[in-house]
């Protein structure tokens, strides 16, 4: 009789004890946040060269300010869409040929600071980098509200029959990163 009551209160005991172990093990929560990144960049313009004589460079007289609307840090990528009549090149341009450099400065840069390899723009959109259209400053990294000058050199078709205003657009798409 002693050893069932033992057994009995050991029981009880153990009962007790495994609903006071359970009521300890109270939920818990977890707050996940998420917020969706926003690529954004914006562009002042539009940079008029006014007229240029066939065959010669000319660098803008102002720069495009270029400035990271969205919430992460962006790298720029360029391109350049042609004008009728005309087919841009990454050398020195021939007959109804042009090039269009752009260069991340912040200031005027010169004429001699652009050349082909590095600030040639193409209808290929080609990603900024350490050196590819940098000056100064370049299209890498840019923070959140951050802001870069690009500026750019026309190079003039060697001869050309087209003699009436013509518009290059320049795109730039922000990237992660």
């Amino acid at each position: 009789m002693r050893k069932l009551l033992s057994i009995t209160l050991l029981t009880a005991a153990l009962v007790l004890g495994l609903a006071s172990l359970a009521a300890a093990g109270n939920p818990a929560t977890i707050s996940v946040t998420v917020t969706i990144q926003n690529l954004s960049v914006s562009a002042t313009g539009p940079v008029a060269f006014g007229t240029v004589v066939a065959g010669t460079q000319s660098v803008s007289t102002s720069g495009s300010t270029l400035t990271n609307d969205g919430n992460g840090t962006e790298t720029y990528s360029l391109s350049l869409t042609n004008p009728s009549g005309w087919t841009a090149k990454q050398a020195a341009p021939g007959v109804e040929e042009y090039a269009l450099n752009a260069e991340f400065n912040s200031s005027a840069p010169t004429g001699a600071s652009f050349t082909y390899a590095s600030h040639a723009l193409s209808t290929v959109s080609t990603a900024a980098s350490g050196t590819k259209f940098a000056g100064d400053q370049n299209g890498l990294s840019v923070p959140v509200s951050g802001t870069r000058t690009l500026w750019f050199r026309f190079d003039a078709p060697s001869s050309t029959a087209v003699t009436s205003q013509q518009t290059v657009s320049v795109t730039v798409t922000a990237s992660a990163g």
